[in-house]
């Protein structure tokens, strides 16, 4: 298991807390592609998960916007291995954005896309 840094983990703890973030119940779904950040956003969600006062559920999503280069199948074991549910998403956003991306940056344009998938 991966341990997220204490002061870290105080920051978020009192954000989380200050600002009621999450609440009992709550079902969260978090958008990972692989990167550090979203590992590390992972690790610290499933450390409040087991240690927080409040019960929540956590699962993760990845949208595969079918880029070349892009390989997220080593998430699925991982995410296996945490004992996390996990879902894998397959949409052709570069097709996508050649038919609709209207002066947007193709990072910005893809963002806001997965972010719509993800809500669905």
């Amino acid at each position: 298991m991966v341990k997220a840094p204490k002061s870290l983990l105080r920051l978020v703890g009192r954000s989380l807390h200050e600002y009621r973030m999450i609440r009992d119940g709550d079902r969260i779904l978090l958008g990972v592609s692989g990167g550090k950040d979203s590992l590390s956003l992972f690790h610290v969600l499933q450390h409040f998960q087991r240690h927080a006062p409040i019960n929540f559920s956590l699962a993760v999503a990845t949208v595969n916007p079918q880029v070349a280069g892009f390989d997220p199948s080593p998430l699925k074991a991982y995410f296996a291995a945490q004992n996390t549910p996990y879902h894998f998403i397959n949409q052709a956003l570069v097709e996508q954005a050649n038919q609709s991306m209207q002066g947007d940056s193709f990072c910005s344009f893809c963002s806001r896309m997965k972010r719509g998938v993800l809500y669905r």
